[in-house]
């Protein structure tokens, strides 16, 4: 176990905390000991170290070859929270799924350009809770490997496949030629209900939009709403994915 950082490792980390800087390295941050535990679960051959405070030596079971113990001071010098768990790894990040390979679920959960890191990771965390194998997404949103959006996913980015299109046009277009023959657009009012739409996880993507615009125009697509009989406008984002996720699950059978 290493007590140093290399300058090279210094550097890397100090650069993820920008778009810019995991954009150009391809590494990723994770922070916490569930996010750094699944990670390590999920994809060790992405690790490239873990670094933690000194206080936790001997308190967790880390690869001892890729592990850097670091004084209070230094570690919280690099911690990307204010109370850190004192736990950090540095990852390469999972490739992007082509476009042009075979949808590998029954339906497709796309995000158009969701901004909020809490929300996005909080949608991937749940697409892995009921079993989706892939979630697509289209720029112009959030990284999904910001350290934000991979805390709040608790690293399901390392679980499930991500596709990522330059647009929403081009996301539609590659899901038509994999056989999606529906796209439902959710819609805080009005259009079929999630819980009794018949063809609503068969053949079809689930578009969920930007939280302040929705989701872009889809030619032929079918609005989606959650019936709500309270007094509230509507659920944000992540909520809403979370009731229409676990509706699959509920017809899939799984509850029975």
């Amino acid at each position: 176990m290493e007590r140093t950082l290399s300058r090279r490792r210094e550097s890397l980390l100090r650069a993820l905390t920008t778009r810019h800087g995991r954009k150009n390295s391809g590494y990723c941050l994770g922070e916490g000991l569930r996010c750094v535990g699944e990670i390590l679960k999920l994809r060790p051959d992405l690790i490239e170290c873990c670094v933690i405070r000194e206080d936790l030596a001997g308190t967790l079971d880390l690869p001892g070859d890729r592990t850097v113990l670091l004084d209070r001071n230094t570690f919280d010098s690099l911690a990307l929270t204010v109370n850190s768990q004192g736990i950090l790894v540095l990852a390469k990040q999972p490739e992007y799924r082509a476009l042009d390979l075979p949808v590998e679920d029954p339906f497709v959960l796309l995000l158009d350009r969701v901004a909020d890191p809490g929300n996005f990771g909080t949608i991937l965390r749940t697409a892995r809770a009921v079993g989706l194998r892939e979630v697509w997404c289209v720029k112009g949103g959030v990284d999904p490997f910001g350290e934000k959006t991979i805390r709040s996913a608790s690293g399901a980015q390392f679980a499930v496949a991500l596709r990522c299109a330059e647009s929403l046009d081009e996301a539609v277009a590659a899901l038509k030629k994999r056989g999606i023959e529906r796209f439902f657009r959710t819609e805080p009012a009005g259009g079929r209900s999630v819980f009794s739409e018949p063809d609503l996880f068969t053949r079809s993507a689930v578009v969920f939009g930007n939280e302040a615009n929705g989701a872009g125009r889809i030619e032929a697509s079918l609005p989606l709403n959650i019936p709500m009989p309270g007094s509230a406008e509507s659920l944000n984002v992540a909520q809403a994915a979370t009731v229409i996720l676990f509706e699959f699950v509920r017809r899939s059978g799984e509850f029975s």
